[in-house]
This record gives C-alpha cells, structure tokens and sequence, in this order.
C-alpha cells in the first residue's frame, strides 16, 4: 500500500474521531431535547443547511469531478505554469458565483429560511437566520479551501490534504470549548468559520512552495473552464439528490419536538462512520479499475470488479450492522451521553439509530453501483434512482410523522427505504447495463447466516453482560461493550472460516 492511501486513510479515521470527538462536546453543552434560545442546538443544524446546499452544489460538485484530470493535463501538455493559471481561472469563476450567492443568500435570508424550517417558533427562527448569515461565509473559504485541495492531489502533496479535514474539526472543537457556554450556537458557528479558514490556510504554504502565484486573467471563460463544468454536471446532478434529502429531513423535523433535528443528526453521524471507512472507500478504490475496463469495453473484469466491491462491503457491514443494532443504546451513551445529553435523549438518539441501520447495507452498496455507471459513462440512471429514493423518502417521511407521528424514527426509516430502492434499482439495471451477474450468492448467504448467528450470540452476551453490570449505571457502558464486541468477532469469523468464506475480500481494496 503507498504512504499516501495510508496517510489520507489516517486523516479520515482521525478526522471522523474528531468529529465523534466534537459531537460529545455538542451533546454536553446542549444536549437535545432541553433546549432554548441561542441553546437550542437545532438552530445549528438548521444553519448549516443553506450554506452548505451552495457550496457542495456549485462548488464541490464543480471541483470533485472535473479540476484534477484537467490541472495533470494541462500540466502534462503546456507546463505547470499554464496549469496555475487554469487553477485562477477556476479560482475567479467559482468564487464569482459563490460570492455572489453567497451576498443574495445574505440579504434574502429572512424570506428563504422559513421555508427550511416551518416549524421553528419566530426567535428560534430569528437567531437561524442571523446564524446562516454568518455560516455564508464559509462556502467561500471552502472554494478557496478545495482549488487548493486539487492543486496539492495534482502535484502528490498529500499532506496538506491530510490536514485539512483535521484542521476544520479542530476549528469547530475550539469554538465549543471555548466560545459555546457563553455564546452558544454562535460560538459554534465561528468555530465553523474558524475551522473553514484553518482548512484552506494549512494548504497555502504547499502550493506557493510549489511556485503557484496569483494571476487575474481578463479572460477567464475558456474553453478548458469550460469543459470543467461540462464534466461536472453529473457530479452536480448527483449531488443534488443527497441535498434534497437532507433539506427534506430538516424541514420535516423542524415540524417536530424541539432536538428533532440535533437527534437526527446525532445518529446519522455514528451510521455514517462504517459507510464513510467501508462503503466509500471501496467505491473510490475501484472506480479508476472500473473505468479502465469500461474504456476496454471488458464487461467480465468489469462485472467481476463491481461482484468483488460489493462483497468486500457486505463482508464487514453486515457484522457491524448487526452488533450496532444490538449495542446502540451502550454506543450512544458511550459517544454522547455527557453533560446535558440526558436519559430522554439517548433513548430517542437509539431509537432513531436502529432504523437508520436498516438502510446501512444498502447505503454502503449504491456508492459502488453508481460509480459503476459513472464508469460506463451514464450518469441518467444514477441520478433517475436517487430521484425515485428521494420521493420516496419525502413520502415515507411525511407519512411517519405526520400521520403516523413516529419522530425522528420515522425519519430514519424512510430514509433506509429510499436507500433500499434506490441501491435495488441501481444493482438490477447495473447488470442489464453489462448484461452479467455482479452478485456472489454463494458468498453473501455465507455472511448472512454468519451474521444472523453472531447477532444470536451477541444477543445472549449482552443480556447476560447486562445482568452482571447493571448496577454500574453508566460505567457499565465500557464492560459490556469490552464483552459483547470481541465475542461477535469471533463468532462471524469462526464461522466464515468454517465455510470457507472469501475473508481477503477486503484485501484486494488495500492493495
């Protein structure tokens, strides 16, 4: 394995702790349900919402998929000078819009935000607005902040990549230490600002070190700048359908008890940790194998690329989906359970995790399928199947808590059905698309009944570690966990080496 896929595997494993790390922090000081006035720690979230709806859209979607082919071509043909001035070009057009937005966004903020957060009283929306306000600002730090990013991945200066999510993690942790008990959701909101800043400053030094230097062009639509936001407009597309969603959630859960929104976010947050170290990262391996054999119009490597991701996934979580289900409570207590994050909170935190679980396998999967397409050069079908999942998902969430008045947990579960379809429908076109099977039954009934029998076993090790230490009251969280965790690893990989399983699966997206 190269030191760069180990240095950038270490800052996102740090960067998630970080990020476990910030939400105990925010737990503690606000905790969920309890709430009010700059303490009321759905605010935040609600903030957060606009601003990053703009930047993950125009920016992000622009950056992520079209600057570092483009920057190494350039580079390769006309010389890394003629490569920093494409990066200006870039520079100028994206803050141009993200400054301009960014200024609309600004003025028009009281007539936009309640339309995100209708069921939010008339201070709570007062203060969301006035926080927005000042989270507009980052989106322009980010831009700055990501051209920087690709510059350094196109030069293989993987440090400063390395330390930038770290470093705006850092900034946000300070911002509740120090500034939240007295200012509240505003200290947080300039931790964001400051962790934003830290994020695109510790990535300067690399490139001027490289000999990049500002240069305004007086001509900065080019046919290179250009091609860019013609090869973005699937990216832009596809991520369109993921902001929908959350925009979805956080104005239905505006609708609901106060800490709706901050329980929300608090158990997507722990359900995204073994999708983000699994799901993604085995999607971004395979992408450049599957984009080669697509070029060389090689369907049985490309069929046998996408069986072996999807089996390296569904290796490890469905084992993890299954003990989370089970030591949900003994989790978040664990991660949150600190200062002001009461009883109340837990329950309804764990609650809102166990259907959120449902769609964990799922989520995992439909990052390979859809890069799988994006391989084949068709970006309809992915971006037609979010949409179906994100209908759903509004439907299913209407539905549950609305009529029905399941909270948060309903939340939770249409969104793990609209991942269900949405990986479903993707999976079965996948293989008409390439006209061969990329599912191994044989190896995923193996992790299956693995599976169901170390959920049996963690099952009886927790009733029975929970009989042993329930006087412990909290400190019984660590025991049982100590107990419960070793003895379903064991059991699943005895039992899959017993059936001779493919357990190196997860080996070939090392190497």
């Amino acid at each position: 394995m190269k030191r760069s896929t180990l240095l950038l595997g270490f800052s996102f494993l740090l960067s998630k702790i970080l990020g476990l790390v910030r939400d105990n922090m925010l737990a503690a000081q606000f905790g969920a349900l309890g709430g009010s006035g700059i303490f009321n720690l759905d605010i935040y979230y609600a903030a957060f919402r606009l601003p990053d709806l703009i930047f993950n859209l125009l920016a992000y979607g622009v950056l992520s998929a079209g600057f570092v082919p483009l920057f190494v071509e350039i580079m390769k043909k006309d010389g890394q000078k003629r490569a920093f001035a494409f990066a200006n070009d870039i520079l100028h057009i994206t803050l141009l819009i993200m400054g301009t937005l960014s200024l609309a966004f600004f003025v028009f903020a009281p007539w936009i935000m309640p339309a995100f957060v209708p069921g939010f009283s008339e201070e709570a929306l007062r203060i969301t607005v006035q926080i927005t306000r000042l989270m507009l600002i980052t989106p322009i730090l980010f831009t700055i902040g990501n051209i920087a990013s690709g510059i350094n991945n196109s030069l293989n200066r993987f440090w400063p990549l390395a330390l930038a999510p770290v470093s705006y993690n850092a900034g946000i942790i300070l911002g509740i230490y120090f500034l939240a008990p007295q200012y509240g959701v505003f200290g947080v909101a300039i931790g964001v600002l400051a962790g934003a800043a830290l994020h695109t400053l510790v990535q300067i030094p690399s490139i001027v070190q490289a000999r990049y230097r500002y240069t305004f062009s007086k001509k900065i639509w080019t046919p290179k700048v250009r091609e860019m936001i013609f090869i973005s407009l699937p990216r832009i597309f596809g991520m369109s359908v993921q902001q929908i969603a959350l925009i979805i959630s956080t104005i239905i859960a505006s609708t609901l008890a106060i800490g709706s929104l901050t329980i929300f976010n608090f158990a997507i947050n722990i359900a995204s940790l073994p999708v983000g170290l699994i799901g993604i990262s085995t999607a971004i391996a395979s992408f450049s194998a599957l984009s080669k054999y697509a070029a060389d119009r090689d369907t049985i490597k490309f069929a046998a690329e996408v069986r072996q991701g999807i089996t390296s996934i569904l290796l490890l979580l469905i084992p993890m989906a299954l003990g989370l289900f089970i030591v949900r409570e003994e989790v978040v207590t664990l991660l949150l359970s600190r200062g002001k994050f009461g009883p109340a909170d837990i329950v309804l935190t764990s609650n809102t995790l166990a259907f959120l679980i449902f769609g964990l396998l799922f989520e995992g999967v439909i990052f390979l399928l859809a890069r799988g397409f994006y391989a084949l050069k068709n970006t309809r079908i992915p971006v037609a199947a979010g949409v179906i999942g994100v209908s759903l998902h509004l439907i299913g969430s209407y539905i549950l808590t609305q009529v029905w008045t399941y909270g948060t947990a309903g939340l939770a579960l249409a969104q793990s059905v609209a991942h269900i379809v949405n990986a479903g429908i993707l999976l079965i076109l996948l293989q008409r698309n390439i006209g061969k099977s990329i599912i191994d039954w044989s190896e995923l009934s193996k992790f299956a009944l693995s599976g169901a029998i170390m959920a049996l076993t963690v099952f009886a090790v927790h009733d029975f570690a929970n009989e042993i230490f329930s006087d412990l009251g909290k400190l019984s969280v660590l025991p049982i966990l100590a107990l419960t965790i070793p003895a379903g690893m064991l059991v699943y990989f005895a039992l899959l080496k017993i059936l001779r399983a493919k357990t190196k699966a997860w080996s070939h997206e090392l190497r």
